[in-house]
């Protein structure tokens, strides 16, 4: 009788941890409600090329405010341009776009994710540090500072 009730409590415990690191994994970091974020975008030169607060609404994830506001190329299965963002990566705990290119009537910037990348970086009160979340899983809250930045993969 104790090994049956050993198992159930370590089946029961086994299942919840499943299930709470499957809602960590998915979350889509949507926004609770409308609000700011103040986005700061530097080209490849250092140089910053748009600095403004864009403006979010409920349910949207941070990929959304881009795609709203700017026109991004995203990249397919092969790191290729994909300007329509047609593509969306998936794998265990991740699903989201990987962002290539962002542009408007103001500035260009295109990346190839070999010899360049945009950097999401957050503002933590001091300074920016990269996010390890990606545009469609980037949390933000309003009046968050944010920067995209191109940046060399190997650090050059």
């Amino acid at each position: 009788m104790k090994k049956l009730a050993i198992k159930a409590i370590v089946s029961i415990v086994s299942i919840a941890i499943v299930f709470v690191a499957i809602r960590l994994l998915s979350n889509n970091h949507e926004a609770d409600d409308d609000g700011f974020v103040h986005l700061t975008i530097v080209d490849g030169s250092g140089i910053t090329v748009f600095e403004d607060d864009i403006e979010f609404f409920e349910g949207e994830t941070f990929f959304d405010i881009l795609s709203r506001s700017f026109d991004l190329t995203c990249a397919n299965a092969s790191y290729q341009p994909d300007p329509e963002c047609l593509y969306t990566f998936q794998g265990f705990g991740y699903q989201g776009k990987a962002i290539l290119g962002i542009s408007s009537d103001h500035f260009t910037i295109i990346t190839d994710w070999y010899t360049s990348f945009l950097a999401f970086e957050q503002h933590n009160g001091e300074t920016y540090y990269i996010s390890t979340s990606g545009p469609s899983h980037l949390p933000f809250n309003d009046g968050d500072k944010i920067r995209i930045s191109v940046q060399d993969p190997w650090g050059g």
